[in-house]
């Protein structure tokens, strides 16, 4: 009898499980053997299938994310798509403004449309169209129920304009000269599909100039408009430039004035293509490219003497408008 057999050790030496089954013998062959042998009846058990308890809320792939409006790519060209499907901005709730490298032409034909600057918000009315130069933050989602047309003038395309197109962000009223604004869109979106470079550049030559006399007011054929109230203007101008750190709303201003919001917003649309609101924006970036320029003060002081809510607020306005920063405008006009 061997030793295995004598004290019916079931258990592997020193701490491992026994490799030999219950009721099972060895032989002396056995022992000296270099493997140790199973009974050819053994059936291993299977290795049972590993399961995760469901977590709730737990998602173990990306999911995907829900189709949005419209939201362009970077282009070389002219595109043109409708306002229904154009949206732009970050995908917070509500949107914040983001910059765009091309020049934007929004004309709103039917609705209202909000668009979102980094200096507040501007809502066109059917008949208006909003010339958003590149670089420019703004957003927009479109509102149910609108319709109008959207261009996308990459900047490549734009420079070549003669006249040059506007520098500024503008407002203008499309008028009776919506017929030839859409056909010039439609031609430029169709030569651009072509590649007819020359053909695109006279388009776009001709798309500055129809933009150029409408926010003069003297388009050819248009009605003579009603002259523009410039005393009126220009003492809101005066008495906006003195409280610039005030921060007093434009009601407040045209109150002081004796007038009102809606006649002051009318005036300087005839004067200069804006509303009020926007001159005083105009305002606060000139007064604080000025004192960039030729003083020392800081910025977060600057902003607070022209009226800015927060130094972010200045710091975002002022980039959105001239594409620097103002640390970087001062560092570059000294």
């Amino acid at each position: 009898m061997s030793a295995f057999q004598q004290s019916q050790r079931n258990m592997g030496f020193p701490f491992s499980p026994g490799i030999i089954g219950a009721g099972r013998t060895v032989s002396a062959g056995d022992v000296n053997s270099p493997v140790v042998s199973e009974p050819a009846d053994r059936v291993l058990p299977e290795n049972p299938a590993v399961t995760w308890p469901e977590r709730p809320g737990f998602v173990t792939a990306r999911q995907p994310e829900p189709p949005r409006p419209y939201a362009a790519k970077h282009h070389d060209g002219f595109r043109i798509l409708p306002l229904e499907a154009f949206a732009w901005g970050s995908r917070t709730d509500p949107s914040s403004p983001c910059t765009r490298p091309d020049h934007v032409l929004i004309w709103l034909v039917k609705g209202q449309a909000g668009v979102r600057f980094s200096y507040g918000e501007t809502r066109l009315r059917a008949g208006e169209l909003r010339y958003i130069p590149a670089g420019t933050a703004f957003a927009t989602v479109p509102d149910a129920g609108v319709c109008g047309h959207v261009a996308l003038i990459a900047r490549r395309l734009a420079d070549t304009a003669e006249p040059p197109l506007p520098c500024r962000a503008m407002t203008v009223r499309v008028g009776p000269h919506g017929d030839q604004i859409k056909a010039t869109l439609q031609e430029l979106a169709i030569e651009k599909s072509k590649a007819n470079a020359r053909a695109l550049s006279c388009l776009i030559n001709l798309l500055s100039l129809r933009l150029g006399l409408l926010s003069r007011g003297n388009a050819p054929g248009r009605a003579a408009p009603n002259p523009p109230d410039r005393p009126l203007v220009d003492r809101f101008l005066d008495l906006a430039r003195q409280r610039l750190g005030s921060a007093q709303a434009v009601a407040e201003l045209a109150a002081d004035l004796h007038s009102t919001v809606a006649l002051l917003d009318q005036a300087c649309m005839a004067a200069h293509g804006k509303r009020a609101i926007e001159l005083i924006h105009d305002l606060q970036l000139e007064c604080a490219a000025l004192l960039l320029r030729n003083t020392a003060q800081p910025t977060h002081r600057i902003a607070a003497d022209l009226g800015y809510s927060s130094h972010a607020h200045f710091v975002r306005a002022f980039a959105a408008a001239t594409g620097r920063r103002p640390d970087v405008f001062r560092a570059q006009s000294g």
